[in-house]
């Protein structure tokens, strides 16, 4: 049975302010605040070796952390970290037991005394559990309750901990309840509801220190119970995400993306006592799976990096030398949040302690509005703002004619003379007169399958609608979402329709919205708006930046539309299983789209700031293989070094073990399913020659996309004609232009 771990996709929003954040600097940048004294994080180089896996961060009887780790020949390692260095054992007792060395081990425990016990499964899924008093010799535990059978199998199992009596807390996935077992008579003894866990590793019981248990009961809240099972009390940890608690005292300790939190039973409020902002825990890329205290007011925090199948450890140590707030803020905006960007601020203030990195954004629950624009313009026009402004969706055209942003050609060529980069990508995204003035950390790339005459078709606006016209019982685009068509079609041809001095060319902007009306009838898209599906990416909905346009949740139809086109917009390689794997089952070849390219986390610098050459050495940050590399799955890399490293991400583990589902089930209509899986090194080598092609990008200002949206919508829905809506869009768009 191969390993295969998997984990919640976690996400958190961050309330900031518009542009200048909650800093309260200097003209120079640096703080006001000299109070000492916050906690840093040390990583600990972990001792694990090739084809050796973690299993689980414990502590020891003597209060040290320790690791267990499971090899590929089945052997179970174990690390103590005693003073700065690793102490390395074999647990032998494991592998000695009778039928083990076909388990699936999942982690080793300690209790206070030492004991170690150790559970896994079996490949009919039942769970297996062994003790061992001594580290040297071991038994299984015949426990009745998990040989019972049920409408799910074998109770499925995902925790177990032991309680300062010995009783084992097991927690069942499937049937949402902890059930406590009785050391001695292996009976269960006790059963309590807990609330549904939503993935396998969703940990949902902790220990507190020796004794108590602290179960998850209800979503966010956790009840403690004692060794004779009496309920001690509850607390609410105000999260609706998977986190980890650890214990010390009278204190609970929360790890969650926002921090480390003290948390006091029957106390309301939580104290954060570090910022996830400044630490590992608000990355991205890494999510908590063990947390424990360390003797001195200290803790140490595992992370998992799901997709790259890395571990690290964080060692959390309070500094009262550390300024509380570092001596300088360099504040950061854009209209939407950008998880490269925010991983690389959380490296960039590891490796800069002086400099605290602020992520301001306008993410509000209502949308971003013309105001929110507005309000942004006027502070950048009066000098103020931000220090790096990430472009997308704003107006940099007019920000380059008002001296907003600095050049960043000489930045740029620095940059290229010292490596290879896409370099039309660099230059094209955001430039006038041979200067640029902005750069795109990322990008993704849209590509066009399906029937040949259909992809020709789309060569312009005219040569679309005479192949409408030539087939009014075909769909061009297959079942189709209606806001994809009214997304895509614009971005094709909006070259077409927007005028040089950036006015609007009415008379084609409603030939096109006509247009739009006659796709949308013959692609079924009332039947989406029955359907309830996922998140399919940004762009499906009025007010939010386009940045998935190229893709449509209904793509998967042309396996019964073989004269239809389908499109995507690829972020990364797993963005690549679903399209490729239909292309494989068709015989299909993919093309680009007019060469263009998405741009992403577009930086650029604000020519008032006080702190250009910190600002400038951020924005080199961004283009260095330590952030280029990185695997968010937010873009491409614009680094060619990383961006052909994409090809190794094929042959990995998670590569081998992920295979997505997508369908469509329409009334009336047969189903139609893939399976997918990774793609070939062959097929993500193609793609990136792709790239190297690209040279126009896709760029969209916030006021006129939302104005488009807004007018096609009321002309898609039938509430207005398609003149009309094209005169609407002129009008707001002339007045916005005058501003």
């Amino acid at each position: 049975m191969k390993r295969h771990w998997t984990s919640l996709l976690l996400s958190v929003t961050i309330i900031a302010g518009l542009l200048a954040g909650c800093g309260k600097g200097g003209d120079d940048g640096s703080e006001n605040i000299s109070a000492k004294g916050r906690y840093v994080e040390e990583s600990i180089e972990l001792p694990v070796q090739e084809g050796e896996e973690v299993m689980n961060l414990a502590k020891s009887e003597a209060g040290n952390p320790v690791l267990y780790s499971w090899q590929m020949d089945g052997g179970v390692r174990r690390y103590e970290y005693r003073d700065g260095r690793w102490e390395q054992e074999t647990l032998g007792w494991i592998g000695g037991l009778e039928g083990w060395q076909e388990i699936y081990l999942q982690a080793v425990h300690e209790s206070g005394d030492g004991t170690q016990i150790a559970w896994g499964i079996d490949a009919d899924m039942k769970t297996h559990v062994a003790k061992s008093s001594d580290g040297k010799t071991g038994e299984e535990l015949l426990i009745p309750y998990l040989s019972q059978e049920g409408e799910f199998g074998y109770p499925t199992i995902t925790e177990l901990e032991v309680d300062g009596k010995g009783n084992y807390w097991l927690n069942d996935l499937y049937e949402a309840k902890f059930v406590v077992i009785d050391p001695d008579s292996l009976k269960m003894i006790q059963e309590i509801s807990s609330v549904q866990a939503t993935s396998s590793l969703q940990k949902m019981l902790f220990l507190a220190g020796s004794k108590d248990m602290a179960a998850n009961t209800e979503e966010g809240i956790f009840t403690i119970y004692g060794p004779d099972l009496e309920e001690k009390g509850t607390f609410d940890t105000k999260q609706k995400e998977a986190v980890q608690l650890c214990n010390a005292g009278k204190n609970w300790y929360l790890v969650s993306r926002e921090g480390i939190a003290r948390i006091v039973p029957g106390n309301e409020t939580s104290e954060v006592i570090m910022d996830g902002d400044m630490g590992e825990m608000g990355s991205s890329l890494n999510y908590a799976a063990g947390c424990i205290t360390g003797g001195d007011d200290d803790f140490y925090v595992m992370y998992r990096q799901e997709k790259a199948g890395t571990v690290s450890l964080v060692h959390y140590v309070y500094d009262a030398d550390a300024l509380a707030v570092p001596e300088h803020t360099l504040r950061v905006f854009g209209l939407t949040e950008n998880p490269t960007i925010q991983d690389a601020i959380l490296t960039f203030q590891k490796a800069h302690p002086d400099v605290r990195v602020e992520f301001g954004t306008a993410g509000k629950e209502d949308g971003i509005t013309a105001d929110d624009i507005r309000t942004l313009n006027a502070e950048l026009l009066s000098g103020n703002g931000a220090d790096v402004l990430l472009l997308g969706g704003l107006p940099a055209d007019a920000y380059i004619e008002k001296g907003i942003l600095a050049d960043l050609t000489d930045l740029m060529n620095d940059m290229l003379s010292e490596d290879a980069y896409l370099e039309p990508v660099l230059k094209n995204t955001v430039q006038k007169d041979g200067k640029v003035y902005g750069m795109p950390v990322r990008f993704s790339v849209p590509l066009v399958y399906g029937n040949e005459e259909a992809k020709e078709a789309l060569d312009s606006l005219e040569t679309l609608e005479a192949y409408v016209d030539a087939h009014p019982d075909k769909s061009i685009v297959g079942l189709a979402e209606r806001n994809y068509i009214r997304d895509f079609l614009f971005q094709m041809y909006q070259d077409e329709i927007m005028e040089e001095d950036g006015r609007v060319n009415q008379e084609k902007l409603a030939a096109l919205l006509t247009l739009e009306a006659r796709i949308a009838a013959g692609a079924r898209t009332e039947a989406f708006d029955e359907m309830e599906y996922g998140d399919m990416g940004a762009g499906t909905a009025r007010t939010v930046l386009p940045h998935g346009m190229f893709s449509n949740p209904g793509n998967v139809a042309i396996l019964h539309y073989p004269d239809s086109i389908a499109t995507e917009q690829i972020a990364g390689v797993m963005d690549m299983m679903v399209p490729y794997t239909i292309m494989r089952d068709m015989n299909l070849t993919p093309d680009t789209l007019k060469d263009f390219y998405m741009p992403v986390g577009i930086v650029g610098i604000n020519q008032s700031s006080k702190q250009k050459e910190l600002a400038e050495e951020f924005v080199r940050y961004l283009f260095s293989p330590e952030v280029q590399e990185k695997s968010l799955d937010d873009g491409l890399p614009v680094l060619e070094s990383a961006l052909n490293k994409l090809k190794d991400e094929v042959d990995t583990e998670y590569a081998r073990s992920v295979v997505v589902m997508s369908a469509l089930n329409f009334d009336g209509e047969e189903d139609i399913e893939v399976e997918a899986v990774y793609p070939t090194a062959e097929e993500v080598a193609d793609l990136i020659d792709r790239c190297r092609t690209l040279s126009r990008p896709v760029t969209q200002e916030f006021f006129i996309w939302d104005s488009y949206q807004t007018e096609a919508d009321a002309c898609l829905d039938g509430r207005t004609d398609a003149k009309t809506a094209a005169e609407n869009i002129a009008r707001k768009v002339d007045k916005y232009l005058s501003e």
